[in-house]
């Protein structure tokens, strides 16, 4: 017997019935349209039921690389091409999904995931290197700041010089006008 967990990816309100439905093996639409008529018939008496079982009832929880139906990186089935976290994925999504709507949903599923801190396999190599990148040698990073002290002192001289030229421009044409007016 499978543990009842309000559904993260299947929900409308509080995901109940999406982990209702997926522990009793049915389509979570139909299981709302039952709902929604019981709620009808019982003048509302199954509202009251409901927000207590919402409260009580767990979320799902994410497992380190989330629960769900879609493949591997979502805690299904393993990673095949086409399927989330496999090669392929987002190019060939007809090949594990069936619909468009289909996809769409494990790529919310999968967005939120991403959110609650977990790494998908094919990226989880670059964020260990991002990691190790900070540890450089103190040598190594002094020697990268002398670099940059010396780039800045050439650009520093260059800019002088510029302004000096540009002076004794301002210099010569002063005295050209000075010269002018004397006559």
């Amino acid at each position: 017997m499978t543990k009842l967990y309000r559904s993260r990816v299947d929900r409308k309100l509080t995901g109940l019935c999406g982990g209702l439905a997926e522990v009793m093996n049915i389509d979570s639409t139909l299981l709302r349209v039952i709902v929604v008529g019981a709620t009808i018939l019982s003048s509302g008496a199954v509202i009251p039921f409901y927000l207590l079982t919402a409260l009580v009832v767990p979320k799902e929880p994410w497992n380190g690389i989330g629960a769900g139906p879609y493949g591997s990186a979502y805690g299904g089935g393993p990673a095949g091409p086409g399927s989330p976290g496999g090669p392929g994925f987002g190019h060939q999504w007809g090949q594990h999904f069936g619909s468009w709507k289909e996809w769409r949903k494990a790529e919310r599923y999968y967005r939120k995931a991403q959110r609650c801190g977990w790494t998908p396999p094919h990226e989880a190599s670059y964020a260990g290197a991002a990691s190790q990148a900070p540890q450089q040698d103190a040598a190594e990073q002094s020697h990268l700041d002398e670099m940059m002290k010396d780039i800045e002192k050439k650009a520093m001289w260059k800019e002088i010089e510029e302004l000096r030229a540009k002076v004794a421009q301002y210099e010569k044409q002063n005295q050209s006008n000075q010269t002018k007016g004397d006559v």
